[in-house]
């Protein structure tokens, strides 16, 4: 086709220019669904997670009905939701640290973080990266068992370690802060479709294969430290 020359569409007159640019919306329209999409299912992850256990903890509700009786009863167990990403804060005896998880957008990928803050002293980051990496080396080659589209997919297929396994994990340092260590996965907008189009499955892969091992994996060294 001609570059100046006219489709006409529904008695619309459209060139080139104006095809590609429509094109170009509905292709931006549906990356930022998808991704919006991809972020609710985080929310979901920790919500679900909350009230899963909120039954041992006092939470806000209990908090509530203390007050109302005249007693003094702080909240063990909260969790967030705001721009900044989806977080589940533990704060019970010797508990006290917070889970986040949070979606990015980089180029064509979505960036799934997951996130604690550590404030245990002289804790054990090598021993928990060396857990870590080891879980994933076993675990990536796995086939997803669904859903369907994408069961000829590794997990490390459609989860990218971010840079790669071995420096995958990070830890920020901060004055008279606790740590913040984190985890990230890089997935690809083809992937990123399938999974925000069967949320269910969607949802599971990214929880068993993200979240649940970095949570697993620290609650271990957190114990062993926490002795």
């Amino acid at each position: 086709m001609h570059p100046r020359s006219i489709v006409r569409l529904a008695n619309v007159v459209y060139n080139d220019a104006d095809l590609k640019i429509v094109n170009m919306d509905k292709t931006k329209t549906k990356v930022t669904s998808t991704h919006k999409a991809i972020d609710e299912l985080l929310s979901q992850i920790i919500d679900e997670w909350y009230h899963r256990i909120s039954p041992h903890y006092v939470t806000h509700r209990q908090t509530l009905a203390s007050d109302s009786k005249g007693q003094d009863r702080e909240e063990e167990l909260k969790f967030f939701h705001d721009r900044t990403g989806h977080r589940i804060k533990f704060n019970k005896d010797e508990l006290d640290f917070t889970y986040g998880l949070r979606c990015q957008r980089e180029n064509e990928y979505s960036i799934i973080e997951i996130s604690v803050n550590n404030k245990v002293k002289d804790f054990d980051y090598k021993d928990f990266q060396r857990r870590l990496v080891s879980h994933y080396k076993k675990m990536g080659n796995r086939k997803v068992p669904s859903p369907f589209q994408l069961k000829s997919y590794s997990y490390q297929e459609i989860f990218q370690l971010e840079p790669n396994l071995e420096e995958t994990f990070s830890v920020e340092s901060r004055d008279q802060k606790a740590d913040i260590m984190r985890l990230s996965f890089r997935v690809g907008d083809r992937f990123t479709e399938k999974l925000a189009s069967h949320p269910v499955a969607g949802k599971k892969l990214i929880e068993e294969y993200c979240v649940s091992p970095f949570r697993k994996v620290y609650a271990t060294v957190y114990r062993r430290v926490s002795r």
